[in-house]
């Protein structure tokens, strides 16, 4: 009872706030795990603060979550996610949430999906999975809400992961499996928008950072390895580019913020090929 009731609250709470928002507010929902962590949770809102949006951001959170996990909990009621959301420019986090909780809480104009890191290059895991996944999701958000899917990166070239295996331990092979599946799923469910992370992340990796963009072999640096996913999902929602967007963490040079930007937008503009610095 204790928990319902302070689920019924956080909701109420939210729509409160919700109505309270600028009704151009951009509504972004990512279903994710730990590679959607690392994309919209850091930096995102301030990139759009900087270009005069505003923007919500929530995260349905797992750590290490694969389609066929979030497709079970449309089913069977679980309270296994941890969902945070950025508004104002700040984090909050509503732990042990069921899915519904998340896509009840705005009127979500944005909702992306995923796989699980390991399994992003073989597309046979995604369904049929992401195909009940996402009548779900399309029956409980907004009409207008444009669904998008996530395309993330490879692992360093020296990653430990114990998935690595399934591409050779080979990042190049990893990133093109990456990029047929998740060209795969765009074609099959006619996504709108591909938000192309991996090879924004394998742009910037050509440069002179070279592939230090991962703070554990997959996981993304936490500067300027963040900062470029955000970046690319920055241009890829709202379509104007991110070259010269003033912001940047302080924690890294506007130098290095210069490529960062410049990988994102390379990959939004040629989303299926590494783009040489």
């Amino acid at each position: 009872m204790k928990r319902l009731l302070s689920v019924f609250l956080s909701v109420f709470v939210g729509l409160a706030v919700a109505a309270a928002q600028p009704r151009d507010t951009l509504r972004i929902l990512a279903i994710g795990n730990s590679f959607s962590e690392d994309s919209v949770e850091q930096y995102l809102w301030n990139l759009f603060d900087a270009a005069g949006i505003p923007v919500v951001i929530g995260n349905l959170y797992i750590g290490g979550c694969s389609l066929e996990r979030h497709f079970r909990n449309t089913i069977v009621f679980t309270e296994d996610y941890a969902y945070r959301k950025v508004t104002g420019g700040v984090k909050k986090t509503f732990p042990h949430v069921p899915l519904s909780f998340g896509l009840a809480d705005e009127k979500w104009d944005y909702v992306s999906f995923q796989q699980a890191s390991g399994l992003s290059g073989e597309y046979e895991t995604y369904e049929p999975y992401l195909q009940a996944l996402v009548a779900h999701v399309r029956s409980r958000v907004p009409a207008r809400a444009v669904l998008m899917w996530h395309q993330t990166w490879a692992y360093a070239a020296e990653s430990k992961h114990r998935d690595f295996p399934r591409y050779d331990c080979n990042q190049m092979q990893m990133y093109r499996a990456i990029v047929e599946a998740s060209r795969q799923a765009v074609s099959a469910h006619k996504f709108p928008i591909l938000i192309p992370s991996g090879t924004a992340i394998q742009n910037a990796r050509g440069s002179s950072l070279g592939d230090t963009f991962n703070r554990d072999g997959f996981h993304l640096e936490k500067t300027y390895g963040r900062y470029t996913a955000a970046c690319t999902w920055f241009e890829a929602i709202s379509g104007v580019s991110v070259v010269g967007n003033p912001y940047h963490p302080s924690s890294i040079s506007a130098s290095v913020a210069a490529i960062c930007q410049k990988a994102a937008h390379n990959a939004c503009q040629r989303p299926d090929a590494v783009t040489a610095f």
